[in-house]
């Protein structure tokens, strides 16, 4: 169904966006990512598709041709405006943020959080879903790791701290939270913070949830929101309430960020038309 607001997304022009934005009540999106490549990833590429650089470039031209680029802490100011903007964030902390994605984003001048896992950070261990798309393809995850090294380090965090990008928490090994007891979801989310305060400066409690929030219960959620300063979903445009915001995901999908971003337009407009 998703796929099918997309596809009219791609076709309705420009210009009423506007229109929609009025009529959703939304004007700043916050699309989302993992990775930016231009060759197969072979612990991701298995899940889900990755853009490549042409595609990520094509996505932020769009977006910033539209949208005023802000950072996290601008997201509710420029709503009440009614002022159009976008907040880009990454997650998981892979090498290519820091490879292929910064240097982008600095020619562009366009601010970006990056959520971290604390235990992938330095190539010590692998997320569960990425060891098993390994080992699918018949892949020692272990070496892969060594000779990879598919996530940032610290030195490199640091690095791009002093070049004006932000970073917070996704948790220490990125569980599905749903299937955790309230006590370790805190113990992920706020463990996670405290390992990287260890490393990196942290200014502000920011936290992305692993896989989303989808089917966490809403007496976790608010346990999250006070524990953190900004916490960030993945529900498209589904009002969050405070301290909430929904993120788009990019990911997984051919389809362009004018696509991707109108078509959820539409879909929040339908939905909110369905719940009058």
């Amino acid at each position: 169904m998703r796929h099918l607001f997309y596809i009219t997304g791609s076709i309705i022009p420009s210009v009423a966006l506007a229109r929609l934005q009025k009529a959703a009540k939304r004007y700043v999106v916050c699309p989302f990512y993992h990775a930016v490549s231009d060759k197969p990833l072979p612990h991701i590429s298995p899940l889900y598709r990755h853009r490549t650089e042409q595609e990520f470039r094509a996505d932020l031209d769009w977006l910033m041709e539209h949208y005023e680029p802000i950072r996290w802490s601008d997201i509710d100011r420029y709503e009440k405006e009614e002022r159009p903007a976008f907040c880009l964030t990454f997650d998981d902390g892979l090498k290519e943020f820091y490879t292929i994605v910064a240097p982008i984003l600095e020619e562009k001048k366009i601010p970006c959080v990056c959520f971290l896992n604390s235990t992938f950070i330095d190539n010590r261990d692998l997320m569960f879903r990425y060891k098993d798309a390994l080992t699918r393809q018949h892949i020692d995850w272990r070496r892969f790791l060594e000779e990879e090294q598919p996530y940032m380090t610290y030195a490199q965090i640091r690095e791009l701290q002093q070049r004006g990008f932000e970073f917070g928490s996704h948790s220490i090994n990125h569980p599905h939270f749903y299937t955790l007891p309230l006590n370790e979801q805190l113990n992920e989310a706020v463990g996670c913070e405290k390992e990287l305060e260890k490393h990196i400066h942290l200014p502000h409690r920011l936290f992305s949830f692993p896989f989303g929030q989808e089917h966490l219960d809403s007496v976790s959620i608010k346990v999250h929101q006070g524990t953190h300063e900004l916490v960030f979903g993945t529900e498209n445009m589904r009002p969050g309430g405070a301290n909430l915001v929904n993120r788009i995901a990019m990911d997984g999908t051919a389809f362009s960020a004018r696509a991707v971003i109108t078509g959820e337009y539409l879909r929040e407009i339908a939905h909110q038309q369905l719940h009058d």
